[in-house]
């Protein structure tokens, strides 16, 4: 038996050249989003079990979901038990269980320790560009993916995917045309790149092109099957380009088909659905949209004991203050709190407030939201995905009959950069609520 720990991947055991095939396959496999977990199980049980072990640990980490991260945890567990002498495995086991135990700074900083000593370890690159998502830290997802590119080879397997990784960082730090051309070159290398895809979107998105990222989305996805990577996740953009463009029932009809035809009972799957919903609420008011809440409560109810990660917590809080389960969303918050450091005054302002404006109390949600809404990154997520607070803020601020809190909100945040149906409206209710006799 050969020890082989290249700088491309993970330190792996190989007893044939097929393996060493096999770990490189599930590398590629891994940064593209298309992992087969079956069998890196059964090829895990005999011919390179260490290095197929770490990358589906890693692979099922992604999720987010507490029950997968224990499988996860109980995968590097076996192997801390046969002591593991390489320095590599003993550095990933280690950046792995700060994970597990949901200390995600802790981890990426020990997988950036890892791309550090072994450029162009790229289930190490990965692993640190998933936890800067995580964890909100754009920045550092920039500057890593940044550096750790230019150690892997023009024909490597994996560099078309790494294109699509680092045009997501430059977007979420305002480099879109920079980002345009990255996702241009990763889905020249690759042009199923769901991810380079995905980025490609967000792009569209910060522009203002609502009617040509449907498009784009549409193309994308025909005749696309329902295990596509992210396919849940791409339709809630498709949705928000509509609903910006104000085509509700073109919006109602892509929740029902596409967001919420889940494939799998996982309440995570339903992070989308919480909030396209409750964008939905706030534009349209006069929908009727219980029914919908509560089938999403139903799937949500059991979260409250797998609460383990702040942007799923959100979103489980969200859906419980909707149907009026204060109870349940409250245990929900203290149980997030009592995980330490990652919940700050502002994350919990950013919570009640929502729960403020469940209740009516627009007065109190937009005081809080807007004092909190450009700080809530620390939560995860897009810029887009967060854009929810932000929204949420100004809709509170103009129902308190607040217009200088509103207009604050406005000029400091984000979505109101470019011209929709929607943004109109709202522009037309500020201008209408600054002139009103309530006002003055």
């Amino acid at each position: 038996m050969t020890v082989l720990a290249d700088s491309r991947g993970i330190p792996h055991l190989v007893e044939r050249p097929s393996d060493m095939e096999f770990v490189e396959s599930a590398i590629v496999q891994l940064v593209s989003m298309k992992l087969d977990h079956e069998r890196c199980r059964r090829s895990a049980q005999s011919t390179a079990p260490v290095a197929l072990q770490l990358i589906l640990a890693v692979d099922l980490l992604c999720s987010m979901e507490r029950p997968v991260v224990m499988e996860a945890a109980r995968i590097c567990a076996s192997i801390t038990e046969t002591g593991p002498a390489e320095a590599r495995t003993r550095a990933m086991l280690s950046a792995i269980d700060s994970w597990a135990t949901g200390d995600l700074v802790a981890a990426r900083n020990g997988f950036q320790a890892i791309v550090d000593a072994y450029p162009g370890d790229a289930v190490s690159v990965f692993a640190v560009h998933t936890l800067d998502f995580y964890t909100g830290d754009a920045p550092h997802m920039l500057s890593s993916i940044a550096g750790a590119i230019e150690f892997f080879a023009a024909g490597d397997p994996v560099i078309g995917y790494l294109h699509g990784l680092y045009g997501f960082s430059l977007e979420e730090n305002g480099l879109i045309e920079t980002a345009i051309e990255r996702c241009q070159v990763a889905l020249e290398l690759n042009p199923d790149d769901v991810y380079a895809m995905h980025a490609m979107v967000h792009c569209l998105y910060e522009t203002g092109r609502h009617e040509e990222g449907a498009r784009y989305i549409q193309e994308y996805m025909r005749c696309r099957a329902g295990s596509t990577p992210m396919r849940i996740h791409i339709w809630w953009h498709y949705a928000l380009f509509e609903l910006y463009a104000e085509n509700i029932q073109e919006v109602l009809a892509c929740y029902r088909i596409g967001i919420r035809r889940k494939t799998s009972l996982r309440s995570a799957e339903d992070l989308d659905a919480v909030t396209l919903l409750w964008r939905l609420a706030l534009i349209k008011p006069s929908l009727d949209l219980s029914a919908y809440w509560q089938s999403l409560f139903l799937d949500w109810e059991p979260y409250l004991e797998e609460s383990w990660y702040l942007f799923n917590d959100f979103h489980a809080y969200i859906a419980y203050c909707q149907v009026g389960e204060y109870a349940r969303a409250d245990s929900l918050l203290e149980a997030a709190q009592e995980r330490g450091k990652e919940v700050s005054e502002e994350m919990v302002d950013i919570f009640l407030g929502f729960r403020s404006f469940t209740t009516g109390d627009y007065a109190d949600a937009s005081a809080r939201l807007a004092r909190s809404f450009h700080r809530s990154f620390p939560m995860g997520g897009s810029n887009a995905q967060r854009d929810v607070i932000e929204l949420t803020g100004i809709e509170a601020a103009i129902r308190s009959q607040n217009y200088e809190l509103a207009q604050q909100i406005r000029e400091s945040g984000r979505i109101f950069r470019h011209q929709s149906p929607v943004l109109q409206e709202y522009e037309n209710r500020l201008a209408a609520l600054r002139t009103s006799d309530t006002h003055a």
